[in-house]
């Protein structure tokens, strides 16, 4: 494991671990660390260098950061990345990597050091344990940007964590059990409803999905209030399918490995849960996974079947596999149900998403500029890039059905702005609303990315 602590006191001579310092020109520590390692900053000219003091002082190493290429943003990410990546216990001198963007330096850096050291190998029989702490000392009020930094590296890690577990260890009941840890921080509430309470919501959709499960599903609902009236809460809504086979409309031998990650939406939105608190937004959130897996069995639901939302809305299913709108379609309906006029609903939604935007995007839908505008302000800061796609009215055609108010597949094409489409029937008027695919960025060849949680988070600081 490895963790950052602050360290209350510092002196060049007698400090045991390894220092990291910036050869800042003009800071008191980067001076006289200079000055006793005989000039040795002066011909320093890479990004990132490790000087071995040879007994000058008591630590036996210094990294020494190169401050002209810390302000070069092509080199932040080396700089970071080769002090994550440093093995043993180190202080890093904070003050000596003062600008005017400081702040967000240390942010950045605190967050990388977490993120960096991430590893799952928890079901592995034999592991090499990273226990390492970062020590930090500053006399500047720099606290609040490495904690903030602390809380984002934790958050998305936790994200990856539930993402990468399989799904024999992370069902529905599971999911909800961790949710409910939620409950200790300040100004957090946690709900989990059973089977009996989406019946009798009426979830006709979100309980089809669930007809070929033997695990129970479990609509998991979580308020944070941050304000000091209950009211105009934004919903973050997150698909929650913990593991999706396609139903019988089964997916092939090489798309099913991995279907592990079609909950990384609810991830996304329980982990910024757990950021928003910790960060003390000064806003009302809640955020609600219906939760559930995509199986075959005696009870399963086949295409051609229809299904009646909360919503009232009948649906004909010509596809089992596009389970996740199904879940979201009750989900988004229960998130204004509560009381929510601004709506952000997130899913690994479609294959076609993946095949528009790759790795590098997430696509987003919204019948509100505004809103989205307002987002993507959060979502550029936190660097996670969105990319609007179109939802309008002939998308919502392709989903007309001859026996049922709506289908939940239509035609080849535009996959994922059908989906989206389909979404956006089950929105009311007078809500704004936004849809994320992130069927693309919700992880990669090292597992699961933790996508959208610091964006969420950001949006309401």
């Amino acid at each position: 494991m490895v963790d950052i602590k602050e360290q209350e006191s510092f002196d060049l001579l007698t400090e045991e671990k390894d220092i990291v310092i910036a050869n800042h020109p003009n800071h008191k520590l980067s001076q006289e660390l200079n000055k006793l390692l005989e000039g040795v900053f002066d011909s320093l000219t890479e990004p990132f260098t490790t000087i071995h003091t040879l007994g000058k002082i008591k630590a036996k190493k210094v990294h020494v950061v190169n401050y002209a290429k810390l302000m070069c943003n092509c080199k932040k990410d080396k700089i970071y990345n080769k002090i994550a990546k440093l093995k043993s216990e180190v202080v890093v001198l904070v003050d000596t990597f003062e600008t005017d963007k400081y702040m967000q330096i240390m942010q950045d850096l605190s967050e990388r050091i977490l993120t960096k050291n991430y590893t799952f190998n928890t079901y592995k029989s034999k592991k090499e344990e990273k226990n390492k702490d970062f020590f930090y000392y500053g006399e500047t009020k720099i606290k609040a940007a490495v904690t903030k930094g602390y809380i984002y590296g934790e958050s998305i890690n936790k994200a990856r964590e539930l993402v990468d577990t399989p799904y024999n260890y992370l069902n529905a009941e599971q999911l909800a059990k961790y949710s409910m840890k939620l409950e200790k921080l300040d100004n957090i509430t946690v709900s989990i409803l059973d089977k009996k309470e989406i019946e009798a919501m009426n979830m006709g959709a979100f309980l089809g999905v669930n007809k070929g499960s033997l695990d129970e599903p479990k609509l998991i609902y979580i308020k944070y209030q941050g304000l000091e009236k209950w009211d105009n809460p934004t919903a973050l809504v997150g698909k929650g399918v913990m593991y999706d086979t396609g139903g019988y409309s089964l997916k092939g031998p090489q798309s099913m490995p991995g279907m592990k990650v079609d909950m990384a939406g609810s991830a996304a939105v329980i982990c910024a849960m757990n950021a928003i608190a910790k960060l003390k937004a000064k806003a009302n959130v809640i955020a609600i996974v219906a939760a559930t897996d995509n199986r075959i069995g005696d009870k399963a639901i086949v295409p051609d079947d229809i299904l009646t939302a909360a919503s009232g809305k009948t649906i004909e299913v010509i596809s089992t596999d596009a389970e996740g709108r199904l879940t979201l379609a009750d989900a988004v309906w229960f998130a204004q149900k509560e009381g929510s006029k601004r709506v952000i609903d997130v899913a690994t939604l479609t294959g076609a998403m993946v095949a528009a935007l790759g790795k590098e995007y997430t696509g987003a839908f919204t019948n509100d500029k505004e809103f989205l505008a307002e987002f993507k302000t959060a979502s550029e800061k936190t660097k996670e890039p969105i990319w609007e796609m179109p939802v309008n009215k002939g998308y919502h055609k392709e989903l007309e059905s001859k026996v049922a108010d709506i289908k939940n597949k239509g035609s080849k094409l535009a996959g994922a702005s059908q989906a989206a489409a389909f979404i956006e029937e089950f929105i009311e008027e007078g809500t704004a609303w936004i849809h994320l695919d992130i069927a693309g960025t919700a992880s990669n060849k090292k597992g699961g990315t933790g996508v959208m949680v610091k964006a969420f988070t950001e949006l309401f600081l």
